[in-house]
């Protein structure tokens, strides 16, 4: 397990997000298969895990969700990442939601 999770996983036991406590009530084996995911998709690879947690701020924000927010900008921030990197990182995302929100609206136009 690589260390921002182990460290996030530590955390879990003080205060932990919904999607935790829902594979826990489920059972120890989902809960673990999880919390692994998630560790094998944030590790280094092609992409840092700096660049994957940045990522993974810019979706929150685009899926307006706070408390997904608040976890990936903690990641970020543990992984390295300025607040510069914080705020263009959702910048970018505001910028998507957008232009998907005139996507939408043009729908208006047709016929």
């Amino acid at each position: 397990m690589n260390t921002l999770l182990k460290y996030r996983v530590d955390k879990l036991k003080e205060e932990k997000p919904r999607p935790y406590s829902f594979t826990e009530s489920i059972s120890p084996e989902l809960d673990a298969a999880f919390k692994n995911l998630a560790s094998e998709i944030m590790k280094d690879g092609a992409l840092s895990s700096k660049d994957k947690s940045l990522i993974a701020l810019a979706c929150a924000v685009a899926i307006k969700c706070e408390s997904c927010i608040k976890f990936h900008k903690e990641n970020a921030l543990m992984a390295g990442a300025s607040m510069d990197e914080i705020k263009e990182s959702a910048a970018v995302a505001g910028q998507v939601r957008l232009g998907s929100g005139f996507t939408f609206a043009s729908f208006v136009l047709d016929d």
